[in-house]
């Protein structure tokens, strides 16, 4: 992102936690970010949605572990952080926010909600936009040393600002820094995440193909082709499971009052992606075709959207009476799988502040950021 917006004429900080400042020395020592875009077959590049592409993005701001400096005179913040690291960066920006920035959390994982409570325990009073979208605009990987692969992009993404009467504000902004791709007016955050692709696709492609994950572990392995395995290497038992748990999630968005479109047709909007059912669609999804998978079960796909995604899911379907037996069962299995309680390390109703709210009074705090009703 950091690339992508320098390279199309944007000044941009690009900030990192003091304790892993050195994360960014081999951006310092170079003075940006080598971008490698994916070539199509037919010898097209693709675009980044900034207006970036392919070549070396030199950093048009500061590059820093200060985040005083890294939010002074910003009008834009841009948090592209794990989901447990959020409520880190919130405490750190609380003190140095000002009144008119948007801030914008990128991936959903409740992130909206998470980091306005942040702040506001954190005694930040300023009028600041919380916002988040749907998902990551860029499918990427890290191939060195300040250089990034990106194998994917959004051509469409959903942004939900907490409470939603802001929202169009944020649309207006991100319109303007993503000019290609279409940046779309959700309904509340929880649309935003509750369509989160990452909690219907990495929980079960991982679990499901552990035998595949844990190959990196034995060395005779290594003459049936190790490790590089495709993340979507989805059978269609697998992508079954997958429409289970996406049901599911529809239908705690059907209780709140949201029509969610279902992953087929998300997969449809982000990547053109196309098939008879979920399984030839994840097939056919041209990011996902060079994807690698998981060596490791304390990866993201697990440690990130089982206890930030799927519990937290969870947690909600049954405060709003919706029952997720699959869901429940892939957290059960996560947590016999890595030797962790996930339903402990997770996301709560009380962290998100909605502990002991009726379903009404959960749509209404999203939609007006306060509660009026008994």
């Amino acid at each position: 992102m950091a690339a992508d917006l320098s390279m199309a004429g944007h000044e941009v900080n690009l900030y990192e936690l003091p304790e892993f400042a050195n994360n960014l020395k081999p951006v310092l020592e170079r003075g940006g970010i080598n971008v490698v875009a994916r070539k199509f077959p037919a010898g097209e590049e693709l675009q980044l949605p900034g207006g970036g592409g392919s070549g070396f993005a030199k950093i048009t701001g500061k590059v820093t572990a200060s985040i005083k400096e890294a939010l002074e005179g910003v009008d834009l913040v841009m948090l592209v952080v794990p989901a447990f690291g959020r409520e880190r960066f919130a405490k750190e920006m609380a003190p140095h926010l000002r009144d008119g920035q948007v801030l914008v959390v990128w991936p959903a994982y409740f992130g909206a909600l998470v980091v306005a409570k942040t702040l506001r325990e954190a005694g930040c009073k300023k009028d600041v936009i919380v916002a988040e979208t749907e998902s990551l605009i860029y499918l990427t990987k890290k191939r060195g040393p300040a250089e990034v692969l990106v194998q994917g992009v959004k051509a469409k993404l959903d942004v939900a600002a907490f409470p939603a009467a802001r929202t169009d504000e944020v649309v207006k902004v991100l319109q303007e820094v993503f000019p290609r791709s279409r940046i779309v007016k959700a309904k509340n955050v929880l649309q935003t995440t509750l369509t989160n692709v990452n909690l219907v696709l990495h929980p079960p492609s991982t679990l499901l193909n552990l035998p595949k994950v844990e190959r990196a572990l034995f060395p005779y392995y290594e003459d049936v082709g190790g490790p590089s395995w495709r993340a979507y290497d989805v059978t269609p038992a697998m992508a079954r499971v997958m429409e289970a748990v996406d049901r599911e999630i529809v239908s705690i968005g059907e209780q709140l009052g949201l029509k969610l479109p279902g992953l087929k047709e998300t997969l449809r909007a982000f990547y053109g992606a196309l098939g008879r059912d979920l399984y030839e669609t994840v097939l056919n999804c041209y990011a996902y075709q060079l994807q690698l998978a998981p060596t490791s079960i304390e990866h993201r796909f697990i440690t990130e959207d089982v206890p930030y995604g799927l519990v937290p899911v969870s947690h909600l379907a049954d405060q709003v009476g919706v029952p997720t037996p699959v869901i429940k069962a892939l957290i059960t299995i996560a947590c016999a799988a890595t030797g962790r309680d996930f339903w402990k390390e997770g996301l709560t109703m009380e962290k998100l502040g909605l502990a002991g709210r009726t379903t009404k009074e959960i749509v209404e705090y999203v939609e007006k950021g306060i509660l009026t009703t008994g």
